[in-house]
């Protein structure tokens, strides 16, 4: 903890948390607005396997999730953000260097590690330097932050991918800028006094927030894996236009975060299942609306779905555990959150197939659909049980 003779400089830690979301927004770019090309150029690889580069980091996320709770009682946590961000930005340009489509999925599932040990930071120095009735405005900066970043990766990639293909990894100078921004305003603490991470305690509502962030990763993704693909195979082979739409979702999402204490404030517990049923709309209105409008619709509710889901989980797990054991509550949500997202292009692949014969972007999105409707119809319920037992 912090001495009571060095006050908190609040908005040197609001930049702080920015920053980083800014630069942990490529996680949910990744690359999206170039996989489109990339399918095509690697088809022999199949469009299921390519489909995968996109969240085929969340194996080692998983594992950077898993060790945070412990890497918090050694290191500094301003270290630890450095660390990731760090080896977002030299892992994500790898593929810059080199075509190499095995040095794609290594920088690909690298890359995971850096996004493993710097997603948690945030709702950590949250909970450490920030009273508790403020926090859920810093969770909503955090998801500003994650907008910002996602939108700006999205467009400058665009851009740069308009140009040459490769040129889009350039867009992971992005963390280096964070760096720079986290070394200057960051206060250094000391690690968690603790014995072990074991001491840290979790609650049953850690893991029912984070099975609920495996189910919302599971159908999101379907966005995100399939989008690039559906506006190439239906409208345009332009990788500035993917890189466009995925603005779009940012766009919203940064919305969406910056009103994140109002919405939550208004809708209390019912601010969960409305991140759910949000991406039910949208899945629903691009199978019903098509060509571009249908596509910009999706865009912008699942980027008002992730963003508000992403806030409310972060803001639900500060409060629900001690301030030592707020990092590995986020590590145990970001490792089955993430189990969701390294399953989800399989799952929805053979699902899609399966269910309605073959395996396309509008199949996935039809199962995506009905997936999260089922899902936002239970946390809906089980808000309302919730509200009449208090």
């Amino acid at each position: 903890m912090l001495e009571k003779t060095k006050p908190v400089n609040k908005k040197k830690v609001a930049v702080s948390i920015f920053f980083t979301a800014f630069a942990f927004g490529l996680n949910i770019v990744g690359i999206s607005p170039v996989l489109g090309v990339i399918n095509e150029k690697y088809q022999q690889y199949g469009t299921s396997v390519i489909q995968l580069l996109q969240t085929i980091q969340y194996l080692l996320i998983m594992v950077g999730s898993l060790i945070i709770g412990w890497l918090t009682t050694k290191i500094s946590k301003k270290k630890i953000v450095l660390f990731g961000l760090c080896e977002i930005g030299i892992c994500g340009m790898l593929p810059f260097f080199s075509d190499s489509f095995w040095i794609l999925v290594l920088s690909r599932v690298l890359i995971g590690f850096g996004f493993g040990i710097t997603g948690p930071m945030n709702t950590a120095i949250a909970a450490e330097l920030i009273p508790e009735e403020e926090r859920a405005g810093y969770m909503g900066l955090h998801v500003v932050g994650m907008g910002i970043g996602t939108m700006a990766g999205s467009m400058l990639g665009g851009t740069l991918a308009g140009l040459n293909y490769q040129s889009y990894y350039l867009v992971y100078l992005i963390p280096f800028i964070a760096m720079v921004a986290v070394q200057t305003f960051l206060v250094e603490t000391p690690p968690t006094k603790t014995e072990k991470a074991s001491d840290m305690k979790l609650n049953k509502v850690v893991y029912l927030i984070s099975f609920a962030s495996f189910v919302h990763t599971l159908f999101i993704n379907a966005y995100s894996t399939n989008i690039g693909i559906y506006i190439a195979e239906n409208i345009s082979n332009n990788p500035g236009l993917a890189g466009m739409v995925t603005s779009v979702n940012a766009a919203f999402a940064l919305v969406t975060g910056m009103c994140f204490s109002k919405i939550s404030a208004k809708l209390k517990n019912f601010t969960l299942p409305f991140s759910i049923l949000t991406a039910a709309v949208g899945y629903g209105l691009v199978l019903t609306v098509h060509g571009m409008v249908g596509v910009l619709i999706v865009s912008a509710l699942c980027g008002v779905s992730l963003s508000c889901f992403m806030a409310t989980g972060s803001y639900l797990l500060s409060i629900s555990v001690e301030q030592e054991a707020v990092a590995k509550a986020s590590g145990v949500f970001s490792i089955i959150g993430g189990i969701g997202g390294l399953i989800a292009p399989i799952f929805m692949g053979n699902a899609a197939k399966l269910t309605l014969g073959e395996n396309t972007a509008n199949n996935q999105f039809m199962i995506a659909f009905f997936g999260m409707l089922i899902f936002g119809v239970i946390a809906t319920v089980v808000m309302m049980k919730k509200k009449e037992n208090k």
